[in-house]
């Protein structure tokens, strides 16, 4: 349950909100980033091409580089920015097969 009153917990949840919305568009101007759902789907382009026809970074087998996109992308690949960047980009397969790998998430459903 944790060991924070209700008002820290708001507090918290908001501030980090606002701190993070901040951060996303100090990134964007340091990246020059103008269009968010462009730059993804170069980015998931420039994975898939970095792959060069193998099935994970790591070959046969995922490697650390591989969890760590992965783990980027799994929050967001049912949200709209998800399923268009699976639909407009070559990502879709590597991604099917990193699910298929890594298996259903491990966390605690409260």
């Amino acid at each position: 349950m944790g060991n924070f009153s209700y008002t820290e917990k708001l507090t918290v949840k908001y501030a980090g909100a606002a701190a993070m919305y901040f951060v996303s568009k100090k990134l964007k101007k340091k990246y020059n980033v103008t269009d968010e759902r462009a730059a993804l789907y170069e980015a998931a382009e420039t994975w898939v091409d970095g792959l060069n026809g193998r099935e994970f970074l790591g070959g046969s087998k995922p490697n650390l580089a591989d969890l760590a996109v992965f783990g980027v992308l799994r929050p967001i690949r049912y949200l709209k920015s998800g399923r268009d960047m699976v639909e407009n980009t070559r990502i879709g397969e590597w991604y099917t097969k990193m699910e298929n790998s890594v298996g259903e998430s491990s966390r605690i459903k409260a």
